[in-house]
């Protein structure tokens, strides 16, 4: 498809050539003299740089109303915003279960980051505080990279889900509303931090961010208590609006997070864009021509009067 950016002023390409022709003419009607051999000599180089002149002016003013062409641009895939909270307190360390408890988180990630290719990730580690190790991005190599050399403990032996709450949010700020979510992988109770999870889940609320929670850590023994406060995370999934999944083993946590790759809707390709190309360079290259062929035909006329 072609069109012009500025077709208001094709019309000047008709109307300013004509009007100076009628210039040329009324002019030579009025220095009309017959009796000059040299004028009857020289005229076909006066009219062939009028012409080329004429003819360069107009093209200009064709170039002047922006030639354009469109074509079809497919928009590549839009995916959703997506932070991962992971535990790195003590209790995932712990002797039995907590060394294979966070290895499975990890993979998890990983697994996630393949079905979410499209998507942004962002990863957070929290224990006794929460520090942002990469934020939004669809490079999730180097994300998986930062995610492999984690080790339980590195931020504090508590758990501050709360704190930890509020910095996801905070990677979330500028995405737009009902495009991002958090993914929170906690195998312990919140015991540190100032902020309640709770509170923090209502704020995600508000702005439209689901938080989804996954309990990790397989089930106690006999006459033990759980470590894994199911009744909190239960709650902050509810408050927000996200999904509560319960992996008491590896499988089990590979199959959550595949579970909540499909819940999160992806953003399916945006509809293909008019993409339009500038093409005035074209009539002002022919007008350039024009213009040094009409200079070339009048210099010929001076040399012809010398």
């Amino acid at each position: 498809m072609s069109g012009f950016a500025f077709p208001l002023l094709l019309p000047l390409a008709v109307l300013a050539p004509a009007a100076l022709a009628w210039l040329a003419l009324a002019r030579r009607r009025h220095l009309r003299v017959p009796s000059l051999a040299p004028v009857r000599r020289t005229r076909v180089t006066v009219d062939v740089a009028t012409t080329l002149a004429l003819a360069a002016l107009a093209v200009a003013w064709l170039g002047a109303a922006g030639p354009r062409r469109a074509s079809l641009r497919a928009a590549p895939s839009v995916g959703r915003d997506l932070v991962v909270l992971l535990d790195l307190s003590a209790s995932m360390g712990a002797p039995g279960r907590g060394r294979n408890s966070f290895a499975a988180a990890r993979r998890a990630v990983e697994r996630l980051a393949d079905l979410r290719r499209d998507d942004r990730l962002a990863l957070v580690a929290f224990g006794g505080k929460a520090a942002v190790l990469s934020p939004l991005t669809r490079d999730h190599a180097t994300l998986l990279a930062l995610a492999s050399s984690l080790a339980p403990a590195t931020l504090g032996p508590e758990t501050a889900i709360g704190d930890a709450l509020a910095v996801a949010l905070e990677q979330l700020r500028h995405t737009k509303r009902g495009s991002g979510g958090i993914v929170l992988v906690s195998d312990g109770e919140n015991n540190a931090g100032a902020l309640d999870p709770v509170t923090a889940a209502a704020v995600a609320a508000d702005r439209g961010v689901p938080v989804s929670t996954v309990a990790v850590g397989p089930e106690p023994a006999a006459a033990a208590p759980s470590r894994v406060n199911e009744a909190l995370l239960r709650e902050i999934a509810r408050r927000s609006g996200g999904e509560f999944v319960r992996a008491r083993d590896r499988e089990a946590l590979e199959a959550a997070f595949e579970h909540l790759a499909a819940l999160e809707p992806s953003a399916g390709p945006t509809p293909a864009q008019r993409v339009w190309s500038d093409h005035s360079a074209t009539p002002a290259r022919w007008a350039a021509v024009l213009l040094l062929g009409a200079a070339l035909a009048e210099l010929v006329n001076r040399r012809a009067w010398a």
